[in-house]
């Protein structure tokens, strides 16, 4: 059954397995992998593992890769630990075996779980347990609607007798269906009077659920119907870009602006978008980033919006009913021809063939007869060419979109024959190097080259006096003088970087919005400063060169930035007007002759700087100075790279702070600041600076390699410090490669105060010997903490440096504690006591550290009352590797109550005996809840002793073995005190390189 909350209920799974950093994959079936064989659909397993195997981020760079060894690859993944595979949507069964997902009878560690309409066909056939998902009983789906209706609806004062009645009757005619019920009450929200909820009753006359959705389409205005039902265009489930569908609707004439302005009409598309998605018509597509990498999780943050929507497919196949026979649908459908069926219906009006797999035109389908088509939308296939007659008898086509067949290297000449066509989209055809003259499209509103190759303009360019959106790209070097002037109606234009830009001629066009170009030199910058720039509503601005690296990095770091500034490889200094006033991004990549911020003219008088990029700038000593910190009110993220002279952020502030405190607002809104590769930079940021940093999100600092303290101190003397700093919004540190940082912060005089930290990362910072400084507040919000290649680490959670005694939620939030390669690390709790506090670990990994001997160390407390049980309820992971000195876990009068354990990794660990969990479902003869249990070898697992007794016998089945039993057996015996001095030998080699 659709709608009934299938994908909701494993999305949630889904995100529960990764907050709980299971290795977990999420795979969208749906119809997409069905393909066309001898005129009958099949499932295309090759595909499908493609598919898989990106998800799971394998090597797929042999292209090449046949099934079986995809097969191999994939099933050699999975069994690899504990992993869950959540396929969604599955139409057709298919062998698992084929795919390569292991056999799931046994304890290989691999799950599957998929999601079905149908059970029997499915569920069954691929032997699965099925577990159906069955409509909301009455009293959570009466819950559910009044929800989504709103407080409004229940509050009306006569609600009992004039809409109650009403309201149990339409919720009937639901069924239990989460879908139907909220995009039902969606519809009627705010509506309190009687008569609506009659009407409505009335309405739904039948009780299926598509008639359910079929109300709240009709209550939709004609405007707002339009641009639902296009959204039927597209495949099932596709994720559509929002700026691409709200391009269309422009272009189909759904949004009308009476001045013309296509910035207004662009907002009333995303208004429009909003209200389908309120009203539950559409979806916004959520992306999960857990686990991503640093550098995409920075540029994430500065997205505000989702920019992709979809479609649910039972409104979907509503909607197909509603434009039927009008329009005809087979998008991505995996089909190899042009259906035939175009051919035989005069009358269809617009023809969806996207996503799939069309590589020629049959013989039938040399020259259709489609005299009432207006829209044929044909992107994303693999057309290789199109019959020169093709268009001939499409006399009323206005939208025609071939982009992303990458493979099409010609147009046919009968393109020039469409004289109502108003869109024209060839973006990323990448092998196109020719398109015919245009000269008689004089209609023509939109053209789109971007990722062509195309050598010269077409013919008949300058013709086209409608033209309104221009994108340019391909092998051009230059636009002919005065082809600009002649397309005066232009509110789009977009050129590649390659071709060079006048501002003479961009100036004259007054009816341009947005421009996204290189203009040609300094003195054309200039030019662009001086001039009257209020008809632009956004702009991209590049001046000097460019490398393709440069081009996508500033694209993806100002993803939503309005006016975007690119200096590159230029002597910025040398030109009086280079930054324009309501600049909002501004990125600067190797321009030598710039010592600060303040150097370039224009830059004091920026009023709405939000984003900052600086980049190979060599002669750069700090960003600004403490006498130019106005325009950084704004700023919300700050991105430092490879800068070979920066020594600090703002300039001069010692010598200021001391008459005079910084301008209030400094760096204000700042939520992210990064800095990579600063070689000469030593301290971060001061604390008098910090009192203004209430906004920050994110401090990211990577190979920096005279770095010795994030946070410091200036005060000095007889200075009064600030008694307290507070980060109220700081939530990740995340530090890599500073070989002399000695600390975050050195925690005197002033107590750091940072209350909504989620994650710390320390990687390869060889001098730093505590994590947490003195004077240390609490963390209560800390989730994760990630240390490796700390060489010099001496201690972690120490009682002498945290003093929790008094503070019962420090450290209460924290999940995941990971350690790796910290050699001089000896214990990691230095007291039981302290595991008090961490009563939401969920995950401990300790890995190669050479000098670790305790992983819970005895304290003085515990001596005066010995503490017998020590708590982790939600502990369900304890993995220790390659700690060749751990003697124990915690103390022999002492046992982890882990009830919730359900893997334990020991491997390596020679001198570890005893095994010190207490389940306490051994006792009670019910299932332990831990069932992955790996060590080195068979002889190892016997040798380990358990305070169970039943301990061993109950979870041998469960357990895995490394290696063979006959090796290494030298090496177990190596355990004397003689290892003191290959380890000191060891440490030194590893100091050598």
């Amino acid at each position: 059954m659709g709608g009934v909350g299938k994908t909701t209920i494993m999305q949630q799974v889904y995100n529960q397995l990764l907050k709980e950093s299971k290795k977990v994959t999420w795979v969208k079936v749906s119809k997409d992998f069905d393909i066309i064989v001898q005129q009958k659909k099949q499932f295309d397993i090759l595909k499908f593992q493609k598919s898989i195997a990106r998800k799971l981020r394998l090597d797929l760079k042999n292209a090449d890769q046949d099934e079986i060894e995809l097969a191999g690859l994939i099933a050699d993944t999975l069994q690899r630990g504990s992993h869950v595979l959540i396929l969604d949507d599955v139409w057709e069964p298919f062998s698992l075996e084929r795919v390569g997902i292991p056999d799931l009878v046994g304890n290989n560690g691999c799950k599957l779980v998929l999601t079905t309409r149908l059970q029997q066909e499915v569920g069954r056939a691929m032997e699965c347990e099925v577990i159906p998902v069955k409509p909301l009983p009455d009293g959570k789906a009466l819950a559910l609607f009044l929800d989504k209706v709103g407080s409004e609806v229940v509050s009306y004062p006569r609600y009992k007798s004039d809409i109650e009645p009403f309201l149990n009757q339409i919720l009937k005619k639901c069924s239990g269906l989460p879908l139907a019920i909220g995009v039902v009450a969606k519809t009627m929200r705010g509506k309190s009077d009687r008569y609506s909820w009659e009407m409505a009753n009335k309405e739904l006359s039948k009780s299926k659920e598509i008639d359910c959705l079929k109300f709240s389409y009709d209550n939709l205005d004609e405007q707002h119907q339009k641009c639902f039902l296009y959204c039927a265009l597209y495949p099932e489930d596709y994720e559509i870009r929002k700026e691409k569908l709200i391009e269309f609707w422009i272009e189909e004439g759904f949004i009308i602006d009476e001045r013309e302005s296509r910035h207004l009409m662009i907002c009333e598309g995303h208004s429009i978008i909003q209200k389908l998605i309120d009203n539950c018509m559409l979806e916004s597509v959520k992306k999960n980033y857990e686990g991503c990498t640093a550098e995409l999780h920075v540029m994430v943050k500065m997205k505000k919006k989702e920019d992709r929507v979809s479609m649910h497919d039972l409104l979907r196949e509503m909607a197909l009913k509603i434009i039927h026979p009008q329009f005809m649908v087979k998008a991505g459908m995996a089909l190899e021809e042009l259906a035939e069926e175009v051919e035989g219906r005069k009358n269809l009006l617009k023809v969806s063939l996207m996503k799939n797999q069309i590589r020629e035109f049959p013989s039938t389908m040399l020259s259709p007869k489609c005299p009432m088509l207006t829209t044929l939308l044909l992107s994303k296939n693999n057309i290789t060419t199109i019959p020169e007659a093709f268009f001939d008898h499409m006399p009323g086509l206005k939208i025609l979109d071939l982009s992303s067949n990458h493979k099409l290297d010609r147009l046919p000449s009968s393109i020039s024959k469409l004289e109502n066509l108003t869109t024209l989209l060839l973006e990323n055809c990448e092998s196109l190097e020719e398109v015919p003259s245009l000269s008689n499209l004089g209609g023509l509103k939109m053209l789109n080259l971007y990722g062509t190759s195309i050598e010269e303009l077409p013919q008949g360019l300058c013709m086209l006096t409608n033209l309104k959106y221009l994108w340019l790209d391909g092998k051009l070097s230059n636009i002919p003088d005065g082809l600009l002037r002649n397309l005066s109606k232009l509110q789009y234009l977009g050129v590649y970087r390659t071709i060079p830009l006048k501002w003479e001629e961009i100036g004259r066009l007054r009816k341009l919005e947005s421009l996204d170009g290189r203009l040609s030199t300094l003195d054309d910058m200039s030019l662009f400063v001086k001039s009257e720039r209020k008809f632009l509503n956004q702009y991209t601005i590049l001046v000097g060169s460019c490398s393709p690296h440069d081009y996508y990095l500033y694209n993806e770091t100002f993803p939503n930035v309005m006016k975007t500034i690119v200096c590159s490889h230029i002597n910025i200094c040398e030109e009086p007007n280079c930054l324009p006033s309501d600049a909002q991004g501004f990125y600067i990549v190797n321009c030598k002759d710039v010592r600060s911020l303040d150097d370039i003219f224009g830059f004091q008088e920026t009023t709405d700087l939000r984003h900052c990029t600086v980049v190979e700038c060599d002669g750069l000593e700090f960003v600004v100075s403490s006498r130019c910190l106005k325009p950084l009110q704004n700023l919300e993220s700050l991105h430092l790279s490879c800068l070979k002279k920066l020594n600090a952020v703002v300039g001069a502030v010692e010598a200021v702070a001391k008459s005079a405190p910084l301008p209030a607002g400094t760096f204000s809104s700042l939520q992210i600041i990064q800095v990579v590769g600063c070689g000469k930079i030593k301290k971060l940021l001061p604390l008098r600076l910090l009192r203004y940093l209430q906004n920050l999100q994110t401090i990211k600092v990577r190979h920096c390699y005279e770095m010795e303290e994030i946070i410091w101190s200036e005060y000095e003397g007889g200075e009064k410090a600030l008694e307290k700093l507070t980060l109220p919004k700081l939530e990740r540190v995340i530090l890599e490669e500073l070989p002399e940082l000695e600390s975050i912060y050195s925690g005197s005089p002033t107590v750091l105060i940072c209350d909504s930290l989620k994650r710390i990362e320390i990687q390869e910072c060889l001098k730093i010997e505590s994590v947490f400084w003195t004077g240390f507040n609490p963390l209560p919000t800390l989730e994760h903490l990630d240390l490796s290649n700390l060489w010099n680490l001496k201690s972690v959670f120490d009682e002498e440096v945290l003093g929790l005694s008094a503070r019962p939620t420090n450290f209460f939030s924290l999940k995941t504690i990971c350690v790796f390669d910290c050699p001089k690390l000896k214990k990691l709790f230095s007291s039981g006591w302290l595991l008090g506090y961490f009563q939401s670990l969920e995950t401990i990994t300790v890995s190669w550290c050479e000098q670790m001997e305790e992983l819970i160390s005895s304290s003085t407390y515990e001596e005066k009352e010995a503490l017998e049980k020590i708590t982790l309820p939600n502990l369900r992971r304890l993995k220790l590797t390659f700690l060749p000195k751990l003697k124990s876990i915690c103390s022999s009068s002492s046992v982890l109550i882990c009830d919730s354990i359900n893997r334990l990794l020991i491997c390596d660990c020679k001198k570890l005996k005893r095994i010190p969990l207490h389940l306490s479902s051994l006792d009670n003869g019910q299932p332990s809840s831990l069932k992955e249990i790996e060590v080195d070898t068979k002889e190892r697992w016997e040798s380990l002793e358990w305070d169970q007794s039943n301990a061993k016998d109950v979870l041998s089945t469960f357990c895995k073995f490394h290696r063979d039993s006959n090796t290494d057996i030298e090496e177990e015996e190596q355990t004397s005190d003689d290892d003191d001095n290959d380890d000191e030998e060891e440490e030194e080699s590893r100091r050598m390189g």
